[in-house]
């Protein structure tokens, strides 16, 4: 296997450990009002920080992006890929959910309503579209906030990068998160108001932090030495800071150990063949319409499938259910998304 190869199958397996995390706080732990089991299992260390599996999704777009970006001829071309890699999957997954949301009406967002398709089709969160058009967005997924930070880091970094160089464009995406990371420090202790404006910017910003780790980490994974290792291992510390409104040490350790995981299946070859294992690839090929399809599906068949089969132990509940969306978020790779992105590569 070449070392382009199996650095490809080390990332699908960390895609496919960060969307398990997710997978594990939102069946087991954040919506516990909703579960039959309720708190039974909210606590649990693994579950109750599982959403930390998002970081670790934003440490492999820096690596990836970089990675993609210096294959790219300019910015438009750049943009377009990326578009044509996203868009397919959320306009598949937003019509799987805006249709089927009557079946699973159990979902803890309720039924939405057409507009809601709005915020993730155009990768604009529902904030900023409320702003625009004076009117609101309900959420289809909560989930889709993730794609909202990462999109606006490709709109940003690539414009930089195509204008100036890589080293300018990381530190202008790092210097973004830095000042999300200040006022964010300034609003928890009450030294300036939390408006609007400043919450939507601190919301797209605060993240940023990790996609330059990952893109520091692909710069020192193509040619190693002291300089950019001492530059991941700041960066590292200083993206620590965007949970410090959470004033949580567990949460922080976890956090330290998603990173480490991260390096380590990188740069460790015996621990990163776990994560070249067919379990993880397979998932991780299936990640983002999984991550997409996941949550309010995910918790609607946990609460189906306990009232028409109680006696099913309830720490399986979440297992048979996720199951389930993982044969329709596989549909959709395999299968439906492939041929989306077949025909807008034809008509862009």
């Amino acid at each position: 296997m070449t070392a382009s190869k199996k650095r490809i199958l080390v990332l699908d397996g960390l895609r496919g450990l960060a969307i398990l995390l997710v997978l594990l706080f939102h069946g087991y732990s954040v919506w516990d009002a909703y579960y039959p089991y309720k708190r039974q299992f909210s606590e649990i260390i693994l579950f109750k920080y599982g959403s930390l599996g998002v970081q670790l999704f934003f440490l492999i777009s820096g690596f990836v992006i970089l990675m993609s970006v210096e294959k790219t001829p300019n910015y438009w071309k750049f943009l377009k890929n990326r578009w044509i890699r996203l868009f397919p999957s959320m306009l598949i997954c937003s019509l799987l959910v805006y249709l089927t949301a009557s079946f699973f009406y159990e979902r803890p967002f309720g039924i939405p309503e057409l507009k809601s398709l709005l915020p993730g089709i155009t990768f604009i969160n529902n904030g900023i579209l409320e702003m625009i058009f004076k009117t609101d967005f309900p959420v289809l997924e909560l989930s889709f906030w993730s794609l909202y930070v990462e999109v606006k880091f490709y709109i940003i970094f690539g414009a930089l990068y195509f204008m100036f160089n890589r080293n300018i464009a990381l530190l202008g995406i790092f210097l973004l998160y830095l000042s999300a990371c200040i006022l964010q420090i300034f609003i928890f202790h009450n030294l300036i108001h939390e408006s609007g404006l400043l919450k939507t910017y601190i919301g797209s910003f605060i993240h940023f932090g990790w996609f330059v780790a990952g893109a520091l980490t692909y710069m020192y994974y193509q040619k190693p030495d002291k300089k950019t290792l001492l530059a991941i291992i700041f960066t590292v510390v200083c993206s620590l800071f965007y949970a410090y409104k959470f004033q949580d040490l567990i949460l922080l350790i976890y956090l330290i150990a998603v990173n480490l995981v991260f390096f380590a299946a990188l740069f460790w070859e015996k621990f990163g063949a776990i994560f070249c294992t067919r379990l993880f690839t397979f998932i991780g090929f299936i990640s983002y319409p999984l991550y997409l399809l996941h949550e309010n599906m995910l918790i609607a068949s946990i609460i189906k499938i306990h009232n028409y089969f109680p006696q099913i132990p309830y720490f399986l509940l979440p297992i048979l259910s996720s199951i389930f969306i993982i044969i329709l978020a596989y549909i959709v790779a395999k299968y439906l998304e492939p041929v989306v992105q077949k025909q807008l590569k034809k008509i862009i």
